[in-house]
């Protein structure tokens, strides 16, 4: 062996009793924490979850179940880390209760009622007890009422009370009590925003709690739109006199100077109309020019078809001053 050699392998020799002698304190203590590390991860001591398990219910044929259902009962279960970490409560089937033959009362829930997995343990149930009633089951043929929300564009209206319901009555299944006391069952909300036309809606029927439509539960409401009809009291006008051109028009006046003016019709119809101005007038005649007095009907121009129109008086006697 070269004299190199000998002082390769002496290094060597060096590195490796560093490595396990060097710093013994230190690596000491790491292997205290790895083993404490691994000991807290792999002990198997017993847990307590939470978890949820359903319940179902067998009902008599001619009673109504009237007290609040409950549809789950909550639990806790013991067991292994290890086995409760995969856990699922899904794992635990229904409870079935069978109220068939159950008067009025108490039903209480019992261990052996919840099938748990191998290896875990059942350490509580809440509520321990449900509490049933009962009443008889009535069917009834009920008119159906529908039910409306927002408001048609200006200028129409729903005619709501023409609405036409197909079909008109519908079969539901409920408490006696509930039941006799329903005098129509509504429908979902059929929205009226914007509506200026009859339409066509298909809605569900909404039966109150503990009641049952039997069959299908949609019907179709037709919807009348029609245009808003009003009356508008326009209150004291002054008449204008006119007459042919070039005729002193401030040498007559009107007895009485004011009349009253009632419009009637579609509301559109009525505000387009205000708008532009509303001007009682007369005319004179020739006739009425020759004798220097007249009875004269008092008019509106402009008035659009459809709109009624009613003036007191409807006659004004029209004079020369003196």
């Amino acid at each position: 062996m070269s004299p190199g050699s000998g002082g390769v392998a002496r290094g060597v020799r060096g590195w490796v009793r560093g490595a396990l002698f060097g710093n013994l304190a230190l690596k000491f203590v790491a292997l205290v924490l790895a083993l404490t590390l691994f000991l807290l991860i792999n002990r198997d001591e017993n847990r307590d979850i939470p978890a949820r398990v359903r319940v179902a219910y067998q009902l008599p044929d001619d009673q109504v179940l009237v007290t609040e259902r409950v549809d789950e009962v909550r639990v806790i279960i013991r067991g292994p880390w290890r086995r409760i970490k995969r856990f699922d409560e899904r794992e635990i089937d229904r409870i079935d209760i069978d109220l068939t033959r159950v008067q009025n009362g108490e039903v209480v829930i019992t261990p052996d009622m919840i099938d748990l997995p191998r290896g875990l343990e059942l350490v509580s149930i809440e509520p321990k007890v449900i509490r049933v009633a009962f009443e008889d089951l009535q069917v009834s043929r009920i008119e159906v009422a529908p039910t409306w929300g927002g408001r048609p564009l200006h200028g129409w209206l729903a005619d709501e009370a023409a609405a036409r319901v197909t079909p008109a009555t519908v079969v539901v299944r409920g408490a006696a009590g509930v039941v006799r006391a329903l005098q129509t069952v509504r429908t979902q909300e059929i929205r009226l925003d914007g509506r200026s036309a009859p339409f066509e809606a298909s809605v569900a029927v909404v039966p109150p709690d503990g009641v049952e439509v039997e069959g299908d539960p949609m019907v179709k409401v037709s919807v009348p739109i029609r245009e808003e009809l009003v009356t508008r009291q326009l209150g004291a006008l002054p008449v204008v006199v006119a007459g042919p051109a070039g005729l002193d028009l401030t040498r007559w006046q009107a007895s009485p100077a004011e009349v009253k003016v009632e419009l009637t019709g579609g509301l559109l119809a009525v505000e387009r109309l205000i708008a532009a101005g509303v001007t009682p007038t007369v005319t004179l005649a020739p006739e009425a020019l020759a004798r220097g007095r007249a009875r004269l009907e008092v008019r509106l121009d402009g008035v659009p078809q459809g709109v009624g129109v009613t003036v007191a008086p409807a006659e004004v006697v029209v004079a020369a001053r003196k």
